[in-house]
């Protein structure tokens, strides 16, 4: 009943959807100055396609030089959202932030990449890769430069909400433009690099926080409207990978199978020429090429953003079709689960160590044998520390009673704990293509979300930061492998065509579960210690067993049989 539907251009190339999604092929060794064996770089070839004139440009500088525009790239992406959760204890008391403050700047900026998500997909379709790119990174930086002399917590969330709107569009943009100027020889070998990227970015933060945040200084502008401070110097220098992606990708062409979509194949040929050149160090009249076929008739061609749309909604409608629907529902309500347990806890550890650390700085044990006392004793005490400590002003007869914002202590083992949490999420990731092909996804995921519900509920009883940081850190471990599954389960569950958008569906869902979780847990803490765990462990107990009724995936006659 598909065949009828006219297929539209994909946010990425869809040539490697058919493999497990955790497997990398990794190139084979070639000359950076030949194309492939066999190919005869001096014999002019007629009308190629793509991947034919890809393939013949070589592998070399050029594709050199993009993995280093990666690296800011790929850091932005991660410096987005990140350091909000480094900086919300130091910025607690100058900014007046409550608990549900900080969930609603932990949830900001996935917010915003909710509500752009299509739109970045489709202006990429429509304007060029190029020119979202550069313009999509410049604009973000200027948010984040503005965002870091915020005065009051309102103007903040504004900056960091229009901080996850724009920056869908370069993410977007990178994802197809990265799948556009490779052959298909090196699609997975450039995304496995971009994988190790966002584990340095992951790193990154943490290491930034804890050498700039215990700066002590504060400059003052316009008689002290404008302070500017060591948290906000972090959110200006999370700003630099993005500035510095911007200048890169200005020196890139223009994405070749983005131009011959258009019906723009001259265009098209200077750019393989070009790359060509770069890699072989060749003349460009030499390149074997000398016109590529017009397939504007295979991809949408995106006329205008109008017409990007109404062609996106034609793709995804067959998503929710009735043989598509209940495979849909249910993979896009495990990622939900998933996004709350793994995104809610994550993000609000470096508040939880903050919490834990001034407890015990204000609360000296009296003597070794004093019972020590829980976790979530130490959060119920730290929550409303501000409102313990009070200021008696005298004015004459009338004594005023103010309360005072305790400042979080925030010394070295807060940000050790982070980077250990984080560290242990990176080895998850690279540890999940192994046990999925071990032991089969089902049953991984299903191990992954019961174990990591454990450690939730072990949270309730842990005694000190190291019991916190040994669970969170098992439990970080655990979700990140279980939501990265849910990712590859895709394959198993809808045809080629279709993956594409129900990836983009699927992840879209998890960032509402991000929103979702990051606001539930600081008015579940303000309640009660307890709210917050049971919250995410039962999330994570849910997604096991709705990870049990996903079908099976069945091969008869080389063709997909989806069996419930």
């Amino acid at each position: 009943m598909y065949k009828s539907i006219k297929p539209c251009k994909l946010l990425t190339d869809n040539s490697d959807k058919d493999k497990n999604l955790f497997t990398i092929s990794l190139p084979k060794e070639k000359s950076a100055t030949a194309p492939d064996a066999g190919d005869n770089p001096k014999k002019d070839e007629g009308p190629v396609d793509f991947e034919r004139a890809i393939t013949l440009t070589g592998y070399g500088k050029f594709n050199y030089f993009l993995l280093l525009a990666i690296i800011p790239a790929g850091c932005s992406s991660i410096f987005a959202s990140a350091p909000i959760s480094y900086i919300l204890p130091p910025a607690e008391c100058e900014l007046g932030l409550t608990l549900l403050d900080k969930g609603l700047l932990n949830s900001m900026g996935f917010a915003g990449m909710i509500c752009s998500t299509m739109i970045g997909g489709c202006l990429a379709d429509t304007l060029g890769r190029k020119t979202i790119l550069v313009y999509g990174y410049l604009v973000d930086t200027i948010i984040n430069v503005a965002s870091s002399f915020s005065q009051v917590s309102w103007i903040l969330l504004v900056f960091k909400f229009l901080n996850g709107v724009v920056s869908s569009g370069p993410f977007a943009a990178l994802m197809s433009y990265l799948a556009e100027v490779h052959g298909e020889q090196h699609r997975s070998w450039i995304y496995m690099w971009l994988g190790v990227v966002f584990s340095i970015g992951n790193i990154s933060v943490p290491c930034l926080a804890w050498l700039v945040i215990p700066l002590n200084f504060k400059w003052t502008f316009f008689g002290g409207y404008v302070i500017f401070n060591s948290w906000r110097l972090l959110l200006l220098i999370c700003s630099i990978p993005e500035l510095i992606a911007c200048m890169a990708f200005m020196f890139f062409p223009e994405s070749p199978r983005f131009l011959m979509s258009k019906g723009r194949q001259q265009e098209a040929l200077k750019v393989f020429k070009s790359i060509y050149a770069l890699n072989t160090g060749n003349h460009p009249d030499t390149y074997p090429v000398k016109s590529l076929v017009d397939e504007t008739s295979i991809e949408a061609s995106g006329k205008n953003f109008v017409h990007m749309l109404r062609c996106g909604w034609r793709q995804m409608k067959p998503l929710f079709a009735r043989a598509n629907l209940f495979r849909l529902m249910l993979i896009t309500s495990i990622q939900f689960g998933a996004t709350v347990g793994s995104n809610s806890l994550k993000l609000w550890m470096p508040q939880l160590f903050a919490m834990i650390e001034t407890y015990e700085t204000m609360h000296a044990p009296i003597s070794s044998s004093q019972a020590h006392p829980s976790v979530c004793h130490m959060l119920d005490i730290t929550k409303h520390s501000d409102r313990n400590v009070t200021t008696v002003i005298t004015n004459g007869t009338i004594s005023t009673i103010v309360p005072v914002c305790t400042e979080m202590v925030l010394d070295a083992t807060v940000y050790v704990n982070s980077i250990i949490v984080a560290l242990t999420g990176i080895i998850a990731y690279t540890m999940a293509g192994s046990l999925v092909n071990a032991i089969g996804r089902k049953k991984l995921m299903v191990f992954c979300f019961v174990g990591a519900g454990g450690c939730c509920g072990a949270l309730y009883w842990a005694q000190d930061t190291n019991g916190l940081l040994g669970l969170s850190s098992v439990f970080v471990a655990l979700s990140s492998i279980g939501g990265t599954t849910v990712v590859n389960v895709i394959v198993d569950n809808f045809p080629t065509y279709l993956r594409t958008m129900a990836v983009g569906v699927t992840l879209m869902t998890g960032r509402i579960g991000a929103v979702f979780g990051n606001l539930m847990f600081p008015i579940l803490l303000e309640v009660g210690c307890l709210g917050p765990f049971i919250m995410i462990g039962s999330a994570c107990i849910v997604c096991a067993f709705l990870t049990l009724m996903l079908p099976t995936s069945k091969a008869i006659g080389g063709k997909e049989v989806i069996s419930p």
